[in-house]
């Protein structure tokens, strides 16, 4: 294939994108047909059907690889972190959120796509999409449990407050993107303060000598 044809046929993989990913968002995943997203696009379905399986192939193509890039990334800021300093536990908190709502700002439409799932009509579709989610949990799940075994905090299931904290992060999200209630700025600060709350009520009284040390730093 020439290089002209290998850029068309990528241009065209990326309308149908496009197309998909405005219908799915206004209309959700199972009240958008592969007709409805040819007849947006203007082209035959089969030239649909040369670049994905079916119509959950795209959905899937369009949201996971994405999504596990923001993932790895947001795994990453936590690597390392001096987690016995609260003013490092907060600036890596307020990074981390950062990037979310960085892959939030440029994929809106996405994520509320990911958010509306397949409203339990497709079990296997919803349990692919809240499985990223989970790993995000269980992420957060894991680096309790590192910091809970160095004596920082004690007294919580760590999966618990995984899936506690990206509950609370899917809901500020939806509200902000869905309702607009809250600007970026004050959803990245409220996230941060709520969750280092949570994360300083479990504080050993080694934790607490650390933070108090800090604070008279100050």
């Amino acid at each position: 294939m020439s290089r002209g044809s290998e850029k068309r046929k990528e241009e065209t993989k990326e309308r149908i994108i496009s197309a998909a990913c405005d219908l799915f968002s206004k209309y959700g995943y199972h009240n958008t047909q592969v007709m409805d997203i040819v007849k947006a696009v203007g082209m035959s379905a089969g030239t649909f059907y040369n670049h994905f399986r079916d119509k959950k192939d795209l959905y899937q193509q369009l949201t996971m690889d994405s999504l596990e890039n923001l993932r790895v990334h947001v795994k990453r800021l936590r690597e390392p972190v001096d987690i016995w300093n609260p003013n490092e536990r907060s600036k890596v908190l307020n990074e981390t959120f950062s990037a979310i709502f960085d892959y939030i700002d440029s994929n809106p439409q996405q994520f509320i796509m990911l958010l509306r799932g397949g409203f339990g009509v497709d079990e296997e579709l919803d349990w692919s999409i809240w499985n990223y989610f989970t790993g995000f949990a269980e992420d957060g799940g894991e680096d309790i449990q590192h910091w809970m075994s160095e004596g920082v905090i004690e007294g919580i299931d760590p999966m618990l407050f995984g899936h506690a904290c990206v509950g609370m992060c899917l809901q500020v999200i939806h509200s902000y993107l869905v309702e607009k209630r809250f600007s970026r700025e004050s959803a990245i600060n409220s996230l941060t303060k709520l969750i280092l709350a949570m994360f300083e009520a479990c504080l050993t009284e080694a934790g607490w000598k650390a933070y108090k040390s800090q604070q008279d730093q100050k």
